[in-house]
């Protein structure tokens, strides 16, 4: 009897440990290659978009244009699923990454250290950084960092993005006006609201053949960084992500829907 329950205490000290070790193990592998089969076991990649960021993605009554949803549609039918796009915001993106809203995210969605340590990222399919946008009328006004960055400024930025951070890292001198979204904020600049905003370069460019109104007042940019596909965890979903981009950026694919998408197009 002394010896059965000796064998037991040992079962219990050594052996139990290890079974739930490895248990977690085939558990983590488990969850690691899981959705990837789940999205085509269900037939459907939920991708999330903010939706106000031209000429990425961009939402007109109940139409989605650009090229990041493009891609998002290719992605998906390279899948052999159909795509749903869930709209977010710039502001609600992470909380909503987190909470599993939808399997990707995109629509110049910029790599950030905060958001990679949420979840992954693809490989770059973009590379640019942020520069001025202002009036035409302002352009030598706003031509550095040092005249953006005056407390006689009124600098204008998106709620929640990279933009926001930027400029509140930079240019904390300036006075800041948030503005809820990526669409009307363009509207205030023009309208003499707000006097100069800090945006990705495609945008300013983009912007600037929309509204003869404004222009980039900076050529160059005063940051690089970089956009990808922001993916929930799962090596099987990243891993066929990357595979897919690879081969639409190798035939030039990503590109040309990107160029395609920069027409001035109101």
């Amino acid at each position: 009897m002394k010896l059965c329950r000796h064998c037991l205490l040992l079962f219990i000290i050594f052996i139990i440990p290890y079974l739930s070790k490895s248990y977690g193990q085939v558990g983590q592998l488990s969850d690691s290659t899981s959705r990837l089969n789940h999205i085509q076991k269900n037939g459907v990649l939920r991708i999330g978009i903010p939706s106000d960021y031209a000429p990425f993605a961009i939402i007109k009554g109940d139409s989605l244009s650009g090229a990041d949803i493009r891609l998002g549609r290719a992605l998906a039918s390279a899948m052999g699923v159909k795509p749903v796009f869930v709209k977010t915001s710039w502001a609600n993106l992470a909380k909503d990454m987190q909470s599993d809203a939808f399997d990707i995210a995109l629509g110049g969605i910029s790599i950030t250290p905060e958001r990679a340590a949420l979840a992954s990222f693809s490989i770059s399919y973009h590379s640019g950084g942020k520069t001025f946008l202002c009036r035409r009328t302002d352009s030598a006004r706003f031509s550095t960092v040092e005249a953006v960055n005056n407390p006689g400024v009124r600098l204008i930025e998106n709620k929640g993005g990279t933009n926001e951070a930027v400029a509140r890292s930079l240019f904390s001198t300036a006075v800041l006006q948030i503005y809820p979204d990526n669409i009307g904020i363009f509207n205030e600049i023009v309208a003499g609201r707000a006097d100069v905003m800090v945006t990705d370069d495609t945008e300013a460019d983009l912007k600037a053949l929309q509204y003869p109104q404004l222009c980039r007042s900076l050529p160059g940019t005063i940051t690089k960084s970089d956009k990808a596909l922001w993916i929930q965890p799962g090596a099987a979903l990243v891993s066929f992500v990357n595979n897919w981009l690879q081969k639409e950026l190798a035939a030039g694919t990503l590109q040309q829907w990107l160029k395609e998408a920069m027409l001035p197009v109101n």
